[in-house]
């Protein structure tokens, strides 16, 4: 019955964000159960994957593969970068590593989740796409 419960909730919950899709006229594509790619002209190729994992919502964007031969201090100095805009602009969210690739998540809780919210995490990290992506390619330099 409890399995019952938590696919009813995430049936309501991925509808609801699909409505916010919707209402905000944000190009989509529907890829799976819960999961949709956002795509925008401005993030230059970027796209914003979000998935339904009830009881969370999470958002992630690929901005890079890092370079194979990145020195230890060119890493110290970007790895420095990354953790102070952990720190001061992505309030919600987090830079990463996934293997080589840089990405930035976002995770909010679905129970509450209203649309403000929902464009919130979306704009967080178009600004990591659109404004942070330039400064850690400038560290990489």
């Amino acid at each position: 019955m409890a399995n019952d419960s938590t696919s009813g909730s995430s049936s309501h919950t991925a509808e609801k964000l699909e409505s916010y899709l919707l209402n905000a006229g944000i190009a989509h594509e529907h890829v799976g159960e819960g999961t949709w790619i956002l795509r925008d002209p401005n993030w230059v190729g970027a796209q914003i994957v979000v998935q339904n994992t009830e009881p969370l919502v999470i958002f992630r964007v690929k901005l890079l593969d890092l370079p194979a031969e990145l020195s230890d201090a060119k890493a110290a100095k970007l790895f420095r970068h990354l953790l102070e805009l952990n720190s001061s602009d992505m309030l919600q969210g987090a830079y990463a590593l996934e293997g080589n690739a840089l990405v930035a998540t976002e995770c909010m809780q679905s129970e509450n989740l209203d649309q403000n919210e929902f464009l919130a995490a979306i704009d967080s990290l178009s600004l990591a796409i659109l404004e942070h992506r330039q400064g850690v390619l400038a560290q990489l330099a």
